[in-house]
């Protein structure tokens, strides 16, 4: 009997992975690709996995871009406003880590390891966009804010390890083209939609993009329950720590140093970009929202190329080449002072920026040990989190002191060395590695 027992756990694993592979095992059209199938067969579960980016995307858009209208009224002050806001840097340095490594370590149940967390995260969610606009305090405004980013970054990194649960590694790139394609359109539908919103009803916004998070998340019941009913790749789960991930994995510390000098460009790119055309260039804010305009359009064109070009290059090599693009045309950036220059690259530079920020989730699934699918999409979000802190505060800093070397734009050329420098480390740092990373072995937790 003492003997019999391992060998029923046994057969019942590989029954259950088994079963799992086994085409004929659907749930509301949806099946768990095979090893080798194409994108096209896998993409009723793509969609699927990438309805909650869409909601996910919308409501941060919202709350950031939004949000300081509200806050602004109560705070009287952009330095408070500002702190709030730029909380989501502090928070993504703490609660990712957490969410993901603990959804890998979960026991098992019939909700899996990732529900859970986005079952918790999604109130804290809908009750910061639902509870902002009728504030009537900055102190339960703050709350709100802060309650918002909780929830986002509970529910983000435990959602994000679905993919690696669900698909095989030949389908990380091409779904995080989808995903990519997601957030841009949620980016893309908070911005175009939200000012008018804004002017009909001042809380109308918020409402919408809690109720799309409601439903964006209902489009993940499915998943959940095929995932139950027919198990996943990842099965038997060998989760390992993230101190052990760090000081074990060096393509993995690798990867969280060059995550965080992307985010860091990123970051300070998306804060002072506005202040450089209209203050810099002396252009108005139409003419800002104009170059963004052009930079969303690459950014959602650009999703579906990386996704293609990672499939035939590999996708650090796909990286590696795109970031030297993306650094150089950054760097490009400082020569001109008048818009028209600026416009004749900028199609191809948002292109190559595009594709670098559409497929680190991918690697950093490709680098994770089986079963720590979670702590690894922890790790990008930490490491984004160090650029998102870093980056506005550096971009400022040299924008500050720069006043006296480029005054032909009051110093706001000073900008592009800033966030184009750690784009070029960026992809010396892939240089180290091999184009094709081979899968990273399990190993027991730490």
């Amino acid at each position: 009997m003492t003997v019999a027992r391992p060998h029923a756990i046994a057969d019942s694993l590989v029954q259950r992975l088994t079963h799992g592979h086994d085409r004929h095992c659907q749930r509301w059209g949806l099946h768990i690709p095979e090893e080798g199938e194409s994108p096209r067969e896998a993409r009723p579960l793509l969609f699927a996995l990438g309805v909650p980016t869409f909601g996910l995307a919308l409501a941060i858009s919202v709350i950031t871009t939004y949000g300081p209208v509200i806050l602004i009224r109560l705070a009287h002050s952009t330095t408070t406003v500002g702190a709030l806001i730029g909380g989501e840097g502090a928070f993504a340095l703490v609660v990712p880590l957490a969410a993901g490594a603990l959804s890998d370590r979960l026991p098992a149940s019939p909700f899996g390891r990732r529900l859970p967390f986005v079952l918790v995260g999604t109130p804290f969610i809908v009750a910061g966009l639902v509870l902002l606009p009728f504030s009537h305090s900055i102190v339960l405004a703050g709350a709100t804010v802060l309650a918002f980013f909780v929830g986002y970054y509970l529910y983000y990194p435990p959602y994000r390890a679905l993919y690696a649960d669900l698909l095989p590694r030949t389908l990380y790139a091409r779904a995080q083209a989808g995903q990519a394609i997601a957030r841009g359109a949620g980016l893309g539908f908070a911005l175009l939609t939200g000012g008018v919103l804004l002017a009909v009803w001042r809380p109308l916004v918020f409402l919408i993009a809690a109720t799309i998070v409601v439903m964006s998340t209902l489009a993940l019941v499915p998943v959940f329950q095929l995932q139950s009913q027919c198990g996943t790749r990842t099965v038997p789960y060998r989760p390992t720590s993230i101190r052990s991930l760090l000081l074990n994995d060096r393509n993995l510390r690798v990867f969280a140093g060059v995550n965080a000098l992307w985010e860091f460009s990123f970051a300070g790119l998306k804060s002072f970009i506005v202040l450089y055309v209209v203050r810099g260039l002396g252009r108005s804010p139409a003419v800002a929202s104009a170059v963004i305009a052009v930079v969303a359009v690459a950014y959602v064109a650009g999703a579906p190329i990386a996704g293609r070009l990672a499939d035939r290059y590999g996708i650090v090599r796909t990286l590696r080449w795109t970031s030297l693009v993306y650094g150089v045309g950054l760097l490009v950036g400082v020569i001109p002072h008048t818009l028209p220059p600026l416009l004749a690259g900028l199609p191809v530079v948002a292109l190559a920026g595009s594709i670098v920020l559409t497929l680190p989730q991918a690697l950093a699934f490709t680098l994770a040990p089986p079963g720590s699918e979670g702590a690894a999409a922890g790790l990008q979000d930490f490491s984004r989190g160090v650029g998102v802190v870093l980056g506005p505060l550096a971009v400022g800093a040299v924008v500050g002191a720069a006043h006296g070397i480029f005054p032909a734009t009051h110093g706001y050329a000073a900008m592009w060395p800033v966030v184009g420098v750690p784009v070029l480390l960026a992809a010396l740092l892939l240089g180290s590695e091999r184009p094709e990373l081979s899968p990273a072995p399990a190993h027991d937790a730490a």
